[in-house]
Protein backbone atom coordinates (compact mmCIF):
# COMPACT_ATOMS: atom_id res chain seq x y z
CA UNK A 1 0.00 0.00 0.00
CA UNK A 2 2.98 2.63 1.02
CA UNK A 3 4.03 2.02 -2.73
CA UNK A 4 0.88 2.31 -4.42
CA UNK A 5 0.57 5.46 -2.27
CA UNK A 6 4.03 6.93 -3.10
CA UNK A 7 3.48 5.91 -6.97
CA UNK A 8 0.03 7.85 -6.73
CA UNK A 9 2.25 11.02 -5.45
CA UNK A 10 5.13 10.43 -8.14
CA UNK A 11 1.75 11.45 -10.53
CA UNK A 12 0.67 13.68 -8.69
CA UNK A 13 3.76 15.78 -8.77
CA UNK A 14 3.73 15.32 -12.44
CA UNK A 15 0.33 16.57 -12.72
CA UNK A 16 0.27 19.48 -11.38
CA UNK A 17 4.06 20.65 -12.85
CA UNK A 18 3.35 19.64 -16.24
CA UNK A 19 1.54 21.99 -18.39
CA UNK A 20 -1.04 21.79 -20.24
CA UNK A 21 -2.79 19.62 -17.75
CA UNK A 22 -5.26 17.57 -20.08
CA UNK A 23 -2.13 16.09 -21.13
CA UNK A 24 -0.71 14.43 -18.17
CA UNK A 25 -4.70 13.97 -16.78
CA UNK A 26 -4.84 11.48 -19.56
CA UNK A 27 -1.62 9.82 -18.81
CA UNK A 28 -2.77 9.17 -15.30
CA UNK A 29 -6.55 7.81 -16.29
CA UNK A 30 -4.74 5.66 -18.89
CA UNK A 31 -2.03 4.25 -16.95
CA UNK A 32 -5.13 3.88 -13.80
CA UNK A 33 -7.33 2.27 -16.41
CA UNK A 34 -4.39 -0.38 -17.98
CA UNK A 35 -2.33 -1.27 -15.38
CA UNK A 36 -3.20 -3.96 -12.61
CA UNK A 37 -1.08 -2.47 -9.62
CA UNK A 38 -3.69 0.67 -9.46
CA UNK A 39 -6.46 0.45 -7.13
CA UNK A 40 -8.59 2.88 -8.65
CA UNK A 41 -10.19 3.23 -12.00
CA UNK A 42 -12.30 6.20 -12.52
CA UNK A 43 -12.50 6.83 -16.50
CA UNK A 44 -15.72 5.02 -16.20
CA UNK A 45 -17.31 7.65 -13.68
CA UNK A 46 -16.01 10.73 -14.88
CA UNK A 47 -16.83 9.97 -18.53
CA UNK A 48 -19.55 8.68 -20.97
CA UNK A 49 -19.81 5.40 -22.69
CA UNK A 50 -18.43 6.12 -26.34
CA UNK A 51 -20.73 5.02 -28.99
CA UNK A 52 -19.11 1.91 -30.95
CA UNK A 53 -20.42 0.82 -34.76
CA UNK A 54 -19.47 -2.20 -37.06
CA UNK A 55 -17.81 -0.96 -40.07
CA UNK A 56 -16.69 -1.97 -43.51
CA UNK A 57 -14.44 -0.49 -46.05
CA UNK A 58 -15.10 -0.39 -49.66
CA UNK A 59 -12.42 -2.54 -51.40
CA UNK A 60 -9.06 -1.68 -51.66
CA UNK A 61 -7.08 -1.31 -54.88
CA UNK A 62 -6.21 -4.90 -54.51
CA UNK A 63 -10.12 -6.00 -54.04
CA UNK A 64 -9.33 -6.52 -49.83
CA UNK A 65 -11.92 -5.61 -47.87
CA UNK A 66 -11.62 -4.91 -44.35
CA UNK A 67 -14.04 -4.92 -41.15
CA UNK A 68 -13.53 -2.65 -38.05
CA UNK A 69 -14.86 -1.25 -34.77
CA UNK A 70 -15.29 2.02 -34.76
CA UNK A 71 -15.75 4.32 -30.68
CA UNK A 72 -16.95 7.72 -31.07
CA UNK A 73 -16.73 9.73 -27.63
CA UNK A 74 -20.21 11.17 -27.00
CA UNK A 75 -21.37 14.82 -27.71
CA UNK A 76 -18.33 14.39 -30.36
CA UNK A 77 -17.59 17.77 -32.62
CA UNK A 78 -14.34 17.38 -34.31
CA UNK A 79 -11.97 15.08 -32.92
CA UNK A 80 -8.53 13.66 -33.47
CA UNK A 81 -8.37 9.78 -34.40
CA UNK A 82 -6.61 6.85 -33.95
CA UNK A 83 -5.79 3.72 -35.87
CA UNK A 84 -5.35 0.79 -33.42
CA UNK A 85 -3.20 -1.84 -35.27
CA UNK A 86 -2.76 -5.02 -35.14
CA UNK A 87 -0.27 -6.92 -37.32
CA UNK A 88 -1.90 -10.87 -36.63
CA UNK A 89 -5.19 -12.22 -35.99
CA UNK A 90 -6.24 -11.23 -32.07
CA UNK A 91 -6.93 -14.55 -30.26
CA UNK A 92 -10.37 -14.30 -28.45
CA UNK A 93 -8.81 -14.18 -25.04
CA UNK A 94 -7.42 -10.83 -26.18
CA UNK A 95 -10.30 -9.76 -28.00
CA UNK A 96 -11.92 -8.00 -25.14
CA UNK A 97 -8.53 -6.04 -23.51
CA UNK A 98 -7.87 -4.54 -26.97
CA UNK A 99 -11.30 -3.59 -27.08
CA UNK A 100 -11.44 -2.53 -23.55
CA UNK A 101 -8.45 -0.28 -24.78
CA UNK A 102 -9.92 1.21 -27.77
CA UNK A 103 -12.91 1.90 -25.02
CA UNK A 104 -10.40 3.70 -22.84
CA UNK A 105 -9.29 6.14 -25.36
CA UNK A 106 -12.39 6.83 -26.59
CA UNK A 107 -13.56 7.98 -23.23
CA UNK A 108 -10.28 10.43 -23.60
CA UNK A 109 -11.71 12.20 -26.56
CA UNK A 110 -10.09 10.53 -29.76
CA UNK A 111 -12.34 9.05 -32.27
CA UNK A 112 -10.84 5.41 -32.57
CA UNK A 113 -10.80 2.31 -35.26
CA UNK A 114 -9.26 -0.89 -34.73
CA UNK A 115 -9.41 -2.04 -38.34
CA UNK A 116 -8.45 -5.79 -39.61
CA UNK A 117 -8.78 -7.50 -42.97
CA UNK A 118 -11.71 -10.07 -43.61
CA UNK A 119 -9.17 -12.26 -44.12
CA UNK A 120 -7.69 -11.70 -40.36
CA UNK A 121 -11.72 -11.80 -39.02
CA UNK A 122 -12.28 -15.12 -40.43
CA UNK A 123 -9.30 -16.94 -38.95
CA UNK A 124 -6.67 -16.81 -41.85
CA UNK A 125 -3.06 -17.44 -40.54
CA UNK A 126 -1.04 -14.11 -42.28
CA UNK A 127 0.17 -11.26 -41.42
CA UNK A 128 -2.19 -7.98 -42.01
CA UNK A 129 -1.40 -5.98 -45.36
CA UNK A 130 -0.15 -2.45 -44.50
CA UNK A 131 -3.11 -1.13 -47.48
CA UNK A 132 -5.50 -1.98 -44.30
CA UNK A 133 -4.26 0.63 -42.63
CA UNK A 134 -4.02 2.96 -45.46
CA UNK A 135 -7.71 2.05 -45.85
CA UNK A 136 -8.26 2.80 -42.47
CA UNK A 137 -6.77 6.25 -42.40
CA UNK A 138 -8.59 7.47 -45.39
CA UNK A 139 -11.85 6.14 -43.86
CA UNK A 140 -11.31 8.49 -41.01
CA UNK A 141 -10.29 11.22 -43.15
CA UNK A 142 -13.39 11.29 -44.83
CA UNK A 143 -15.36 11.53 -41.67
CA UNK A 144 -17.09 14.97 -40.57
CA UNK A 145 -16.64 14.18 -36.78
CA UNK A 146 -12.57 13.47 -37.30
CA UNK A 147 -10.24 16.19 -37.40
CA UNK A 148 -8.35 15.35 -40.55
CA UNK A 149 -4.91 16.88 -39.47
CA UNK A 150 -4.43 14.54 -36.35
CA UNK A 151 -4.77 10.91 -37.64
CA UNK A 152 -2.49 8.65 -35.76
CA UNK A 153 -1.36 5.38 -35.36
CA UNK A 154 -1.25 3.33 -32.30
CA UNK A 155 0.74 -0.08 -33.45
CA UNK A 156 1.02 -2.93 -31.10
CA UNK A 157 4.25 -5.65 -31.77
CA UNK A 158 3.50 -6.74 -34.86
CA UNK A 159 1.07 -3.87 -36.15
CA UNK A 160 3.39 -1.09 -35.04
CA UNK A 161 5.47 -2.47 -37.71
CA UNK A 162 3.41 -2.75 -40.28
CA UNK A 163 1.28 0.78 -39.03
CA UNK A 164 4.86 2.42 -39.57
CA UNK A 165 5.04 1.06 -43.53
CA UNK A 166 1.51 2.88 -44.18
CA UNK A 167 2.53 6.08 -42.53
CA UNK A 168 5.49 6.00 -45.48
CA UNK A 169 3.07 5.23 -47.91
CA UNK A 170 3.09 8.19 -50.66
CA UNK A 171 -0.57 8.49 -50.88
CA UNK A 172 -1.06 9.83 -46.94
CA UNK A 173 3.00 10.00 -45.26
CA UNK A 174 2.21 13.59 -45.83
CA UNK A 175 -1.19 13.63 -43.60
CA UNK A 176 -0.28 10.77 -40.63
CA UNK A 177 0.71 13.23 -37.74
CA UNK A 178 2.07 10.39 -35.38
CA UNK A 179 2.87 6.60 -34.88
CA UNK A 180 3.23 4.82 -31.71
CA UNK A 181 5.71 2.36 -32.06
CA UNK A 182 4.80 -0.27 -29.49
CA UNK A 183 7.11 -3.79 -29.60
CA UNK A 184 7.46 -3.76 -33.15
CA UNK A 185 10.69 -4.89 -35.53
CA UNK A 186 11.93 -2.67 -38.06
CA UNK A 187 13.54 -5.11 -40.41
CA UNK A 188 11.11 -8.25 -40.64
CA UNK A 189 14.46 -10.10 -42.39
CA UNK A 190 16.37 -9.26 -38.72
CA UNK A 191 13.62 -10.15 -36.83
CA UNK A 192 12.97 -13.61 -38.35
CA UNK A 193 16.46 -14.16 -38.22
CA UNK A 194 16.21 -13.43 -34.69
CA UNK A 195 13.56 -15.78 -33.83
CA UNK A 196 15.28 -18.65 -35.93
CA UNK A 197 18.76 -18.23 -34.42
CA UNK A 198 17.75 -17.11 -30.82
CA UNK A 199 20.25 -14.18 -31.38
CA UNK A 200 20.30 -10.58 -31.82
CA UNK A 201 22.86 -8.34 -34.42
CA UNK A 202 23.25 -4.61 -33.12
CA UNK A 203 26.19 -2.59 -34.36
CA UNK A 204 27.91 -5.38 -35.64
CA UNK A 205 27.44 -7.22 -32.09
CA UNK A 206 25.92 -10.63 -32.00
CA UNK A 207 24.40 -11.48 -28.58
CA UNK A 208 22.29 -14.11 -27.26
CA UNK A 209 18.63 -13.54 -27.09
CA UNK A 210 15.66 -16.31 -26.08
CA UNK A 211 12.21 -16.08 -27.99
CA UNK A 212 9.14 -17.20 -26.41
CA UNK A 213 7.85 -20.71 -27.74
CA UNK A 214 4.78 -19.31 -28.94
CA UNK A 215 6.40 -16.29 -31.10
CA UNK A 216 8.39 -18.99 -32.75
CA UNK A 217 5.28 -21.28 -33.59
CA UNK A 218 2.89 -18.03 -35.01
CA UNK A 219 6.35 -16.93 -37.19
CA UNK A 220 6.36 -20.28 -38.46
CA UNK A 221 2.65 -21.16 -38.87
CA UNK A 222 2.47 -17.76 -40.94
CA UNK A 223 5.54 -18.38 -43.06
CA UNK A 224 4.45 -21.91 -43.79
CA UNK A 225 0.86 -20.60 -45.27
CA UNK A 226 3.61 -18.75 -47.59
CA UNK A 227 5.50 -22.40 -48.69
CA UNK A 228 8.34 -20.70 -46.19
CA UNK A 229 10.18 -22.32 -43.51
CA UNK A 230 11.46 -20.07 -40.75
CA UNK A 231 15.45 -22.17 -40.58
CA UNK A 232 15.63 -19.98 -44.07
CA UNK A 233 16.34 -16.96 -42.00
CA UNK A 234 19.44 -18.81 -39.97
CA UNK A 235 21.97 -16.55 -42.82
CA UNK A 236 20.23 -13.34 -43.87
CA UNK A 237 22.61 -12.75 -46.19
CA UNK A 238 22.27 -15.94 -47.90
CA UNK A 239 18.70 -15.29 -48.73
CA UNK A 240 16.92 -15.60 -51.94
CA UNK A 241 16.60 -11.88 -53.34
CA UNK A 242 12.75 -13.14 -54.80
CA UNK A 243 12.39 -14.53 -51.21
CA UNK A 244 13.61 -11.37 -49.28
CA UNK A 245 11.67 -9.00 -52.26
CA UNK A 246 8.07 -11.40 -51.12
CA UNK A 247 8.62 -9.93 -47.57
CA UNK A 248 10.27 -6.38 -47.91
CA UNK A 249 6.09 -4.63 -48.44
CA UNK A 250 6.09 -5.67 -44.56
CA UNK A 251 9.45 -4.39 -43.59
CA UNK A 252 9.67 -0.40 -42.35
CA UNK A 253 13.08 -0.55 -42.88
CA UNK A 254 12.53 -0.26 -46.99
CA UNK A 255 11.11 3.07 -47.28
CA UNK A 256 12.01 5.14 -44.18
CA UNK A 257 12.92 8.19 -45.67
CA UNK A 258 9.39 8.48 -46.94
CA UNK A 259 8.08 8.62 -43.46
CA UNK A 260 6.78 12.42 -41.84
CA UNK A 261 4.90 11.40 -38.97
CA UNK A 262 6.31 11.91 -35.29
CA UNK A 263 7.22 8.35 -34.15
CA UNK A 264 7.03 7.53 -30.40
CA UNK A 265 9.25 4.03 -30.15
CA UNK A 266 8.44 2.31 -26.72
CA UNK A 267 9.96 -1.51 -25.65
CA UNK A 268 10.04 -3.70 -23.19
CA UNK A 269 13.37 -4.24 -22.17
CA UNK A 270 13.03 -8.04 -21.61
CA UNK A 271 10.64 -8.73 -24.60
CA UNK A 272 11.00 -12.22 -25.73
CA UNK A 273 8.04 -11.96 -28.56
CA UNK A 274 10.32 -8.79 -30.44
CA UNK A 275 13.84 -7.92 -29.53
CA UNK A 276 14.13 -4.61 -28.06
CA UNK A 277 17.37 -4.08 -30.38
CA UNK A 278 14.72 -3.93 -33.12
CA UNK A 279 13.58 -0.33 -31.49
CA UNK A 280 16.86 0.55 -31.35
CA UNK A 281 17.75 -0.08 -34.79
CA UNK A 282 14.28 2.04 -36.33
CA UNK A 283 15.72 4.99 -33.75
CA UNK A 284 18.84 4.94 -35.33
CA UNK A 285 17.74 5.26 -38.79
CA UNK A 286 15.07 8.27 -37.67
CA UNK A 287 18.44 9.78 -35.95
CA UNK A 288 20.79 9.33 -39.05
CA UNK A 289 17.59 10.51 -41.86
CA UNK A 290 17.06 13.77 -39.12
CA UNK A 291 13.15 12.72 -38.60
CA UNK A 292 11.08 13.61 -35.42
CA UNK A 293 11.00 10.53 -33.02
CA UNK A 294 10.70 10.29 -29.07
CA UNK A 295 12.34 6.77 -27.54
CA UNK A 296 11.56 4.81 -24.12
CA UNK A 297 12.60 1.18 -23.01
CA UNK A 298 10.70 0.15 -20.47
CA UNK A 299 10.47 -2.89 -17.61
CA UNK A 300 6.86 -2.57 -17.03
CA UNK A 301 5.58 -5.10 -19.90
CA UNK A 302 5.16 -8.76 -21.15
CA UNK A 303 5.45 -7.96 -24.81
CA UNK A 304 2.58 -5.48 -25.00
CA UNK A 305 0.81 -6.13 -22.23
CA UNK A 306 1.09 -4.76 -18.62
CA UNK A 307 3.20 -7.14 -16.44
CA UNK A 308 1.39 -7.56 -12.77
CA UNK A 309 3.12 -7.23 -9.05
CA UNK A 310 4.90 -4.11 -7.62
CA UNK A 311 8.59 -3.11 -6.98
CA UNK A 312 10.63 -0.15 -5.89
CA UNK A 313 11.88 -0.11 -9.11
CA UNK A 314 8.66 -0.01 -10.80
CA UNK A 315 7.84 3.80 -9.57
CA UNK A 316 10.89 4.42 -11.55
CA UNK A 317 9.68 2.89 -14.46
CA UNK A 318 6.17 4.38 -14.13
CA UNK A 319 7.57 7.47 -13.52
CA UNK A 320 9.63 7.28 -17.36
CA UNK A 321 6.69 5.78 -18.81
CA UNK A 322 4.73 9.00 -17.24
CA UNK A 323 7.25 11.46 -19.11
CA UNK A 324 6.71 9.38 -22.57
CA UNK A 325 3.20 9.22 -22.46
CA UNK A 326 2.61 12.94 -21.93
CA UNK A 327 4.87 13.45 -25.02
CA UNK A 328 2.47 11.34 -26.56
CA UNK A 329 -0.65 12.52 -25.31
CA UNK A 330 1.02 16.52 -26.43
CA UNK A 331 0.74 15.52 -29.65
CA UNK A 332 -2.18 12.97 -30.82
Amino acid sequence: MKLLLLLLTVLVIFLISINPLAAAAKVVLLIAQEFPQIPFRPLHNITQDPIVEKVQFSPSPDGAKAVGDLFIPKNANIKPAIIVAMGLKTSDKDRPILLGFCETLARLGYVVLWPRSVDLENDVIKLEEPQTFIDSFNFLKERDDVDKNRISYVGFSVGSSLALVAAEDEKINEYVRSVVFFGGYYSILDYLSSLSTNTIVLDKQTTRWQAAKSAVDHAQRTLEKEGLLLNMFDKKNLLDPELAGRLSRFSPDQNIDSVNAKIFILHEKSDTFVPYTESIKLKQALEEKGKSYDYHLANLFKHVQPKEGISVEMINEFSGLFVFLHKVFMRL
